[in-house]
């Protein structure tokens, strides 16, 4: 106020002087009020809807919708050595809230779906095989007989012969009478088809047919099999077709679906499209005919050749008279299987298989028999090298331990989630049962 307002009014004076004195005493009042004391400063900030002392939003703002990922801080405790805030603060913080209308919601996004759990893979022949061009061809035909002797000597699963492209899907009538008897026997029976890739579609859809095909007591086989050979064999055979043709089964018969790539054995000499032609198949099943060569060094060259591709490798051994193939004309003996059979475990095989039942002898039957490792320890004390291929097959099982050949509480606690996993009362122990589900049919 300019001061000549004041001129010739001394009681004017006075009340301004009055004024000045009871605005100093008030500010003296705040100065000195305890700090316990609630300021209007501190109520005007709550009120307008922001932490104390903080007229500035955050920079950022979380939706409504999604929860914060960590507790909110408590509030802080005012610090009663901070100065109090002065007039102007207090005006600013008394002051009305803006009119700025405030902003538009912002649309929630939905929580993306839980991610699906991987399913599990399939389960792919284990232990000990044998392999049948046709069921007319051993035993008489006759399946009983088949099934009991494979049983015998601890085997787990047959190769059986349904096809080829030349001759189309022609072995139901086998199929119907092996099946049913395999199958209450606890065996897994595996199709195998010969493609010659000329349409690799249609061998497809044929080997689509071959694993659809049921029974008239409603039994289907457990694998499948695809012998895909060489141009030596007269297959069109390239990196493309052989790609070509597992892609399409797979995509006909699912992720679950158990396929298995049987494949020559690798060597230098012979070139072959591995990657390609195994890329969609569970378990590679390599033809190691070692004829006038050594088992144990053509096993283990093809387990290690195989290994990168990183899936289970099933090696095929011979079983049979090597003479007219150009090899030895006899038949490989019992020690020789034997040797092939050490080995392929040894490296780390899942299952070891032999060509041909028909042609197989009695010397190399036992010797078959006598591979008493390949078979899982079902209700029995196991150590050392049975107790080595357990954990081998808990491992592709999904519950991999360590291969130490000690049967102690970590192999126990695999057991029993391999058992939860296909439904059984998780023990711990390794039940028939137990090992039913694991070899057995797929039913």
């Amino acid at each position: 106020m300019p001061l000549r307002m004041l001129s010739g009014r001394p009681r004017h004076l006075q009340v301004l002087f009055l004024s000045l004195t009871v605005l100093t005493v008030g500010v003296a009042t705040a100065v000195m009020r305890p700090s316990g004391v609630p300021a209007k400063l501190e109520t005007a900030a709550a009120l307008s809807g922001g932490d104390v002392f903080n007229d500035v939003p955050p920079a950022t703002s979380p939706l409504a919708a999604d929860p914060p990922t960590t507790a909110p801080a408590p509030p802080v405790a005012a610090d009663p050595s901070a100065p109090p805030a002065t007039p102007d603060r207090a005006a600013e913080a008394a002051a009305p809230p803006a009119t700025t209308p405030p902003a538009p919601p912002v649309a929630a996004t939905p929580p993306a779906p839980p991610a699906a759990a991987p399913a599990p893979k399939p389960i792919v022949p284990l232990g000990k095989g044998m392999w049948l061009y046709q069921l007319s061809m051993a035993e008489g035909g006759d399946a009983v007989k088949v099934v009991n002797k494979a049983k015998a000597a601890g085997l787990t699963h047959l190769y059986l012969r349904l096809g080829s492209s030349k001759g189309g899907f022609y072995d139901q009538p086998e199929l119907d009478k092996l099946l049913p008897v395999a199958h209450a026997a606890g065996l897994k029976v595996v199709g195998w088809d010969f493609v010659y890739l000329d349409d690799p579609a249609a061998d497809a859809a044929r080997a689509k047919e071959e694993i659809s095909y049921a029974t008239p007591t409603g039994h289907r086989i457990d694998a499948f099999s695809a012998d895909i050979e060489t141009s030596s064999e007269g297959v069109t055979l390239t990196a493309e077709r052989a790609a070509a043709y597992g892609a399409k089964i797979r995509e006909l018969v699912g992720p679950s679906y158990p396929l298995i790539a049987t494949v020559p054995r690798p060597s230098p000499k012979r070139p072959f499209p591995f990657a390609e032609a195994t890329a969609s198949f569970d378990a590679i099943a390599p033809m190691v005919y070692w004829q006038n060569r050594d088992p144990v060094a053509d096993v283990a060259g093809a387990i290690a050749a195989l290994a990168p591709l990183g899936k289970p490798v099933l090696p095929i051994g011979q079983a049979y008279n090597g003479g007219p193939e150009g090899g030895p004309d006899r038949d490989p003996p019992k020690e020789q299987l034997v040797a092939f059979m050490n080995t392929a475990m040894s490296k780390g095989a899942v299952a070891v298989s032999f060509w041909v039942w028909n042609h197989a002898t009695a010397e190399q039957w036992s010797a078959i028999d006598e591979a008493t490792t390949w078979e899982l320890p079902t209700g029995r004390p196991a150590n050392g090298a049975a107790a080595i291929y357990l954990q081998r097959v808990l491992g592709l099982l999904g519950q991999p331990v360590a291969q130490d050949g000690v049967l102690g509480p970590a192999t126990k606690a695999a057991i029993a989630a391999v058992q939860q996993r296909l439904g059984l009362p998780a023990t711990g122990k390794l039940d028939a049962a137990t090992t039913r589900s694991i070899t057995g049919p797929r039913l």
